[in-house]
């Protein structure tokens, strides 16, 4: 197993090679080394996690993330509680929980999708281009489910060390099975809709291993392991019937619930089945080791190798690739498929891997409160149900201090209740000091909802404002985040959404087809449909602004003129592929998202705009249908007065013969035809 030693199960030794059976699987010398390579570094990114670091308060990451993960889910656990001190309080309280959960809500108001910008060969901005990026970017975060994976970054930021994400695209296969006219079955392999597509999966801490704790940023990282198990069935649709030697499949020798280990010393490096203790008989594991410096990536499933066979080293590139210019000439350069981000730095210097978690933050007074709770409760109890001293003869200790206890004594011994003192309001005064704690350090009980009577409107600001503090350092790490993730996606759709395929029904004849993407979205307040057609027509053809603005009429008649709501883009790939994008998020928009003062401050502009010593200098309508668009639920163009766009388009095209003014159906300064073939060339 990769990264274990096998031991007996008696002794703990370790076993020798006698003891285990030789695997049928035995590649060639060179995928051996590259499996004892992988494994060494497995066992040193594994080491790395259970060594404990200062930055943990001493112990190691995987305990500080489990620490971390029992304070959020007010774990109590099950222990073993004598008979006589079973009376005694087990509970916590839910403040830190209660807290955390205040931020990811606000935080989900906050929910961005990546803001895209494009940059042209002659390094000129190029919106239409950015435009329909960002169209085909939200089309592949909303079918990876983005929505609901955006609300457990933030609570895996907000409990864990790190938020690790993966963004990959899989293509699976499924067996399917029809019946033919004549009876028989027609067995095929079909693409699997439901695994296949853009992957956006949360890393648990444990399943992703990088090679350094003190390098940040994660794409200079020596290399990173990936670990995980997945149903046995998940890996025959994703790696069958992929990797051949000598017409073998490989995929052949992935036996469920078992991997191989490699046993160092051996002379003849001779691979062992060993069975896989953490998974049972439906799961195999996967572990994928990611050398980004030499462009390597070895993928092994259930310790077989799913790769290329020759050339190990050099013909297992990264399938995560970025186009990138260096000089004159676009390189496919390998990037991790991964993105990180956390709740609060824990080194001034930003050179620690991870973070502090808003769990990490709350551990202690969370500590302190919930052992002055338990203090307070047991308290009470034994202050409602006295326990009776009793001075005598007999033997009195902590077996029989209980509340209503009562012990039988001789004849004439003197018996007292137990009186409690101040100790109560001691308590009460302790917990109430750490809530006002927590609540400095992360968010007051007025941000999550619950404002305390007698809360003055100065108090209820003064919250807001701390709220918005420690929000906006955490708003900075979700900004880097969303912008990580934007990279990554157009990586992939660069990579796998624009690729035609062979038409060859013409006889005599081999073009390519056209790669059609149909996305439904929102274009200020509008449902929309795009049609986004990447043509290979335009490849290598120049053309003029009279030609130009000849297609994006003919395109606008095409999706159905002023009438529709269909927008048609033909798209050049070559030159969509070789644009230089960037995202770029203001944090400062999410934590004005996150406590509803975008809406505030929206209201305020159009009241600026509106004010009658501005209005003079402002297009009247082009701000009532912001205010429309803003405001309106449903179609906003419901709302709009309606006018004859013909007579008025007739008459700006009169002005400007190719176009220059607008286009059909273009709101003031717009012209949405243009931007349906400003990317051909």
């Amino acid at each position: 197993m990769i990264g274990q030693s096998v031991t007996d199960s008696k002794t703990g030794n370790p076993l020798d090679a006698k003891s285990l059976s030789k695997s049928a699987y035995q590649p060639n010398q060179e995928v051996i080394s590259l499996f004892a390579r992988c494994q060494d570094d497995y066992q040193r990114a594994w080491r790395l996690q259970h060594r404990p670091f200062d930055e943990f308060d001493g112990i190691s990451l995987l305990d500080r993330a489990k620490l971390d993960q029992e304070t959020f889910g007010a774990f109590v656990g099950a222990q073993f509680v004598p008979q006589h001190k079973k009376w005694m309080w087990r509970g916590r309280k839910n403040t830190a929980r209660n807290k955390l959960i205040g931020i990811l809500a606000h935080m989900l108001s906050g929910m961005l999708y990546p803001l895209v910008h494009a940059q042209n060969e002659q390094n000129e901005e190029d919106k239409v281009t950015a435009k329909v990026m960002r169209i085909i970017v939200e089309n592949h975060l909303r079918s990876a489910g983005y929505e609901l994976k955006f609300l457990y970054m933030i609570l895996s930021a907000l409990v864990n060390p790190a938020v690790l994400v993966k963004v990959d695209y899989v293509i699976a296969y499924q067996t399917i099975k029809q019946r033919l006219e004549n009876g028989s079955i027609d067995i095929k392999q079909a693409v699997d809709t439901f695994l296949s597509g853009l992957l956006l999966q949360i890393k648990p801490i444990d399943q992703l291993l990088v090679a350094d704790f003190f390098t940040y940023d994660i794409q200079t990282q020596p290399y990173i392991v990936e670990i995980e198990r997945i149903p046995y069935d998940t890996a025959r649709k994703i790696y069958a019937k992929t990797y051949y030697v000598e017409d073998k499949d490989q995929f052949d020798y992935v036996e469920a619930g078992k991997t191989r280990v490699f046993l160092a010393g051996q002379e003849h490096l001779t691979l062992y089945d060993i069975k896989w203790t953490e998974a049972d008989r439906n799961y195999v594991q996967v572990i994928k080791v990611f050398y980004r410096d030499e462009d390597l990536e070895a993928t092994w499933v259930g310790g077989v190798f799913m790769g290329n066979y020759e050339n190990v080293y050099n013909s297992n590139p990264f399938k995560h690739r970025r186009l990138s210019l260096i000089g004159n000439e676009w390189v496919s350069v390998p990037i991790y498929p991964f993105a990180k981000a956390f709740f609060e730095p824990i080194d001034p210097a930003g050179r620690f891997f991870y973070g502090k978690s808003g769990s990490f933050k709350e551990y202690w007074d969370d500590q302190t409160q919930n052992k002055m709770h338990q203090l307070l409760i047991d308290g009470t109890y034994l202050d409602v149900f006295k326990p009776m001293f009793i001075s005598g003869l007999a033997r009195v200790d902590s077996t029989v201090i209980a509340p209503g206890a009562v012990i039988g004594m001789p004849v004439g011994a003197q018996a007292s209740q137990y009186a409690l003192g101040p100790n109560l309001p001691a308590a009460i005064n302790a917990m109430n000091k750490q809530e006002a704690d927590m609540s400095n350090s992360t968010q007051d009980k007025i941000m999550q909802g619950s404002p305390t009577p007698g809360i003055t409107a100065t108090q209820s600001i003064q919250a807001q404002n701390q709220a918005r503090i420690f929000l906006g350092v955490f708003g900075a790490f979700v900004a880097d985040l969303i912008r990580q993730v934007g990279e990554l996606v157009v990586d992939c759709t660069v990579q796998h959404s624009m690729q035609s395929e062979v038409d060859a029904s013409i006889p005599g004849e081999l073009r390519m087809k056209d790669k059609i993407l149909l996305v439904k979205n929102k274009e200020r307040g509008k449902d929309m449909t795009n049609r986004i057609v990447f043509t290979d027509k335009f490849m290598g053809r120049e053309m003029n602004q009279e030609q130009r603005d000849d297609y994006e009429w003919k395109l606008w008649k095409e999706a159905g003129g002023s009438k529709t709501d269909q927008v048609i883009y033909h798209v050049n790939p070559y030159k969509f592929a070789r644009t230089k994008y960037s995202f770029y998020i203001d944090p400062e928009q999410i934590t004005s998202a996150a406590y509803g003062n975008n809406r505030m401050q929206k209201l305020a502009n159009f009241q600026i705009l509106t004010d009658p010593r501005i209005v003079p200098y402002t297009d009247p309508k082009a701000v009532a249908d912001e205010v429309i668009e803003e405001f309106s639920t449903g179609d906003p163009d419901r709302f709009k007065a309606k006018a004859n766009v013909n007579d008025l388009m007739s008459a700006i095209m009169n002005k400007n013969p190719l176009g220059g003014g607008g286009a059909p159906g273009a709101a003031q300064g717009q012209n949405p035809s243009k931007e349906m073939v400003s990317t051909m060339q």
